[in-house]
């Protein structure tokens, strides 16, 4: 059964105080995401201590930004974002990760997260945007593509120690809108 679509997506600048919330979107979609396509044990192996995602919040350089998407209060999704970590890339800006919660799949607040990294990399001056899926991740890929993505290279990474492939794909030009609009979504 598909779930209604959220009538407003909240999205808001992440603060430290998230981080709990935010470690807890991370594992859960990890292990419902990539179930059969990294080992069990790594997976299995996932806490929702944010003492990591606490400190890195405290220190986030200024070229970064991490924003949430909430649902009735409660975050259910969010995404890092900020300069291209390879500065010979086309793309002057990236979306370091992008994450929602699976029952929340479907209802507009990945689409949310991603117009919103789009416009806060606009707003520091980047025309343009990469993202990296797991080349294995399909359902993400094809929401890259319906979001305006182009699929322009895969690369070997080693992720959790786990050597993965990644496929990138980018945007050429993000002051366009990315791929429509899909119910309301309210910014702050």
């Amino acid at each position: 059964m598909t779930q209604p679509k959220i009538r407003a997506v909240r999205v808001r600048r992440a603060v430290v105080d998230d981080a709990d919330a935010i470690e807890r979107v991370r594992t859960d979609t990890w292990r419902d995401t990539y179930r059969g396509l990294m080992p069990d044990s790594l997976l299995d192996g996932l806490s929702y201590d944010a003492t990591r995602r606490r400190a890195q919040m405290s220190t986030m350089p200024a070229n970064a930004f991490v924003l949430v998407a909430e649902d009735d209060g409660a975050v259910v999704g969010y995404c890092i974002g900020g300069r291209s970590r390879t500065p010979d890339d086309p793309f002057s800006g990236e979306v370091y990760a992008i994450y929602v919660l699976p029952e929340h799949h479907g209802r507009g607040a990945g689409r949310a997260l991603l117009e919103a990294a789009a416009k806060e990399l606009r707003r520091r001056g980047h025309r343009s945007m990469i993202i990296w899926v797991l080349r294995e991740n399909v359902p993400s890929r094809r929401f890259y593509e319906r979001m305006g993505g182009v699929h322009f290279r895969d690369e070997e990474r080693e992720i959790e120690g786990v050597r993965i492939t990644e496929s990138g794909y980018g945007w050429e030009d993000i002051s366009r809108s990315l791929g429509g609009s899909s119910g309301s979504v309210q910014r702050m």
